[in-house]
């Protein structure tokens, strides 16, 4: 942490001048110069501006290394400087409710995230399965692949109708599944080429098929999460940084 006099000090040897060509150039006596270096007067804000335009630095870039000086309570007695360390409070002030909105929006997203992942309310992972047994025809009852032999055992003129219609439906017997996201009842219709298909719940209870994407949404939610409470912890460090 430098003092104002060091910090003129060390810029003006950085510049390669003597305090005699430094002093001409800032329009000030060398005597007075050297009280500056060595911390023995403070300059008038005229004359400090003198400086900068001496040094060919802005107010920025020349209080850069005093920042946090010890020597601030004499630093402020010049208006620029002190000016210069309000507006320095405000912005940081600004940069830090940034930060403690961004950590809180972190956190929010984060915690929303995780929860909709291990809820799977994005990506089911509960799907109710069906099972058809084949094709019923448009002047078939819907359960004819079940109870066939209630339809073919008294037919008559027919003794061996038993025997065609096991035939027939272990001809027409062409077993489909399906994997439904939500519960549509103990069966459904869908209609297809020569006919419909009948849809029997085969489980009452759902099977679980895990999905990668409720895995990546709680790694993502927690990343987030940890991350915002990071920042809001580092946040008062990162804002003294601006």
């Amino acid at each position: 942490m430098s003092t104002l006099g060091q910090q003129l000090k060390q810029l003006r040897n950085d510049k390669k001048l003597s305090q005699p060509e430094f002093a001409e150039q800032a329009g000030i006596e060398q005597s007075y110069l050297s009280k500056l270096e060595n911390d023995k007067s403070i300059p008038s804000n005229e004359i400090f501006r003198s400086l900068l335009i001496a040094l060919d630095l802005s107010i920025d870039k020349f209080m850069e290394p005093l920042v946090s000086s010890h020597d601030k309570a004499r630093l402020i007695q010049i208006p620029d400087v002190e000016q210069w360390y309000k507006n320095k409070t405000v912005k940081n002030s600004a940069t830090q409710c940034k930060f403690i909105y961004l950590a809180m929006f972190l956190i929010s997203i984060g915690c929303a995230l995780f929860y909709s992942g291990y809820k799977n309310d994005v990506f089911n992972e509960n799907f109710y399965e069906y099972k058809s047994f084949g094709v019923v025809r448009a002047d078939e009852p819907q359960d004819i692949f079940e109870n066939w032999r209630d339809y073919t055992l008294f037919i008559p003129g027919k003794s061996n109708a038993f025997k065609e219609g096991r035939y027939e439906m272990q001809v027409r017997r062409k077993e489909l599944y399906k994997l439904m996201g939500e519960y549509v009842g103990e069966s459904f219709v869908e209609k297809v080429e020569g006919g419909k298909r009948v849809y029997l719940l085969v489980k009452v209870e759902p099977h679980t098929i895990e999905h990668m994407g409720n895995s990546w949404l709680e790694f993502l939610g927690l990343f987030a999460a940890v991350f915002g409470l990071v920042l809001s912890v580092l946040q008062p460090r990162l804002t003294s940084c601006q």
